[in-house]
């Protein structure tokens, strides 16, 4: 059975143009020889011919599929009112004809007659209910012209009555799943696809694509290599190969990949900006701000532009160019979701005497390590803090040390769950202060952050270390900065350690496990009762860095920009946003699971040292 949907044109006609023709020599004005040439010329593109021709069959046959052929042939030379003419007469002549239906509806889209055109579709889909290409048709239409969810719901019929090896409706469908966000259900369509092509590179590029979508990096890294064995070596395919190495932390494999990609589309500033955040990962940063410049100012006024200057800013930051920095920042605010309270005007940071809502936008971590600037703000104008409910309780507990303690008896720092309140009269984001306050380099405010201790019962005779090795999963590059637990085995085998998890869910042998359902108070209490904490890149470690608890960072190479040389000051040595947290970084590129046995193996050393001296 045939995979594509049906058209308004049956080109069955075996005989060719030049058998025709020598046909109508022998038989001269007959309409069935005429209309055969007429498609014939249809089929080479030939459609000056195809018009002469079907207009001959028409004058002695006005039967509904010349008229189709004729009509046709016009709409492609673009004469789109005659085409009209003539379909209109095909459908008038037999209303029962769905190729006349759907040639009509094409026509009537080319004119902007949408609404006739899609009467005209549901009409053949009437006629033929049972047959895939209809519903496929349809829901093409509405899908190009903003209807996704009724466009949807005619892909999934059309699936429904597609043959098993049907591919295009099924690719069709997964495209559009996609373009709804239902990337689980997309991804299945293009499964099936692939098992129904197995040697097609687009079917693995797109499946792999999705893959990647999903988080399921490994499967995803397969399908897109098998796309480029099987041939398929486009920028696009490479690209996504590159940011699915790089999210597994395979960075000299994504440098290959960009490279590829750019040496066969050259200029291609997507692809040149996924090459300068690689290159930014792998610390040259001179050569990724160049980059991001380059697209900046090639791309002018495109999303491409703002995650340019967005990246550049993390160039900035990690130099310890905070001025900069803190202006390329804001980029990020039109990549993201909009603040609470679309009614309200954002805060330009200006003195006012009525409250302003100050909130986050994206993950705890950033959250916390922001949330120092909430008293340089409460000095600007009233706050009202919109706090997470996993840390409601935490900075509630906060309020009695010193950097909180005078704003929050004056009243000038409120803390609330919901943005509904009334009488804020503008709102800013955490991760907007800086610039807005005019900040320079953070100054020391640790800490910040206090829990009630926990009643844990602690055995006093060993020391107490928080291990948190692994972040959210669902971020799309965990597994750069994650560590597989049979890699901490230098640390986890080092005697006369009372290990505390950290995270949530399984831990190893021996640990001591976090409860299930705190909050991260609680954890924030779990924390107060220990001697270390070692953590890598997570909420985890800048909660532990604004109680002040001693913090061991285990960094992936390149590192986010505020581990990097230049939010540490250069003469004390000590970190500008924890002043207690000791850095172990990876010293190689090479892939996580030996990059990260260096820096566990200093901090293991390191750890040593650290009970020896306990214990003196």
């Amino acid at each position: 059975m045939k995979d594509h949907a049906p058209t308004s044109f049956d080109m069955a006609e075996e005989a060719s143009y030049d058998e025709l023709k020598a046909r109508l020599a022998e038989k001269p004005g007959d309409p069935l020889l005429l209309h055969g040439i007429a498609k014939a010329a249809f089929v080479q593109g030939r459609f000056d011919q195809a018009v002469g021709y079907a207009g001959l069959a028409v004058r002695t046959d006005p039967r509904a599929e010349f008229h189709v052929t004729l009509g046709l042939a016009l709409l492609r030379l673009g004469h789109v009112e005659a085409a009209l003419g003539a379909l209109r007469v095909a459908v008038l002549t037999d209303p029962s004809n769905p190729s006349a239906q759907l040639a009509l509806s094409e026509a009537c889209e080319a004119a902007g007659q949408l609404v006739e055109a899609e009467a005209s579709l549901r009409m053949a889909l009437d006629l033929r209910p049972l047959e895939a290409g209809y519903p496929l048709v349809l829901s093409q239409f509405l899908a190009r012209h903003g209807y996704a969810t009724e466009a949807l719901t005619m892909a999934r019929r059309a699936t429904r009555l597609a043959a098993d090896d049907d591919v295009t409706t099924r690719q069709h469908e997964a495209t559009l799943l996609n373009a709804t966000g239902d990337h689980a259900a997309a991804e299945k369509r293009f499964a099936e696809i692939c098992a129904l092509r197995p040697t097609d590179p687009a079917a693995w590029a797109n499946h792999g694509a999705m893959l990647f979508e999903l988080g399921r990096l490994d499967e995803a890294c397969t399908a897109l290599e098998e796309a480029t064995v099987l041939g398929l070596s486009t920028a696009e395919t490479l690209t996504n190969l590159g940011l699915v190495h790089m999210a597994l932390g395979h960075l000299a494999e994504a440098e290959k990949d960009f490279s590829k990609a750019i040496a066969l589309r050259p200029g291609d500033l997507r692809v040149m900006l996924n090459q300068a955040t690689l290159l930014n990962d792998l610390g040259r940063r001179e050569e990724a701000a160049d980059l991001f410049r380059q697209v900046m100012q090639n791309a002018s006024g495109t999303v491409d532009a703002v995650r340019a200057r967005f990246n550049l800013a993390t160039v900035e930051l990690a130099e310890g160019r905070f001025p900069e920095g803190w202006r390329d920042f804001e980029a990020r605010r039109l990549l993201l979701q909009p603040l609470p309270r679309p009614d309200l005007p954002d805060w330009d940071g200006s003195p006012s005497e009525k409250p302003v809502l100050l909130c986050g936008e994206q993950g705890l971590g950033d959250y916390i390590q922001f949330l120092r600037f909430v008293p340089m703000a409460a000095e600007r104008a009233p706050i009202h803090l919109l706090v997470p409910e996993s840390l409601a309780a935490l900075v509630e507990q906060s309020l009695v040390l010193p950097v909180w303690k005078q704003i929050h008896e004056s009243g000038r720092l409120k803390l609330i769950t919901s943005a509904s309140d009334k009488i804020v009269v503008a709102k800013a984001s955490l991760l907007s202060l800086p610039s807005l306050l005019g900040v320079g380099r953070p100054s020391e405010a640790v800490p910040y952050l206090r829990a009630t201790p926990s009643l844990v019962l602690q055995n006093t005779q060993l020391p107490r270390i928080g291990l948190c090795w692994s972040g959210n999963p669902g971020y799309r590059f965990d597994r750069r900065r994650s560590i597989a637990p049979d890699l901490l085995e230098p640390l986890l085998k080092i005697d006369g350690v009372q290990w505390v998890s950290l995270n949530r869910g399984q831990a190893p042998s021996g640990f001591e496990r976090l409860p299930e359902d705190g909050d991260m108070a609680a954890t924030a209490a779990r924390i107060s009762t220990l001697d270390l904490v070692i953590s890598v890149d997570t909420a985890i470690a800048h909660l532990a860095g604004a109680m002040g608890a001693p913090l061991w960072l285990l960094n992936r190479f390149g590192g986010d920009w505020r581990w990097a040389e230049g939010n540490w000051d250069q003469q004390t040595g000590r970190h500008l946003w924890y002043p207690q947290a000791w850095l172990f970084a990876q010293e190689t590129a090479d892939r996580p699971d030996i990059a990260w046995r260096e820096p566990v193996a200093r901090a293991a050393e390191a750890l040593r040292s650290f009970i020896a001296s306990r214990a003196s």
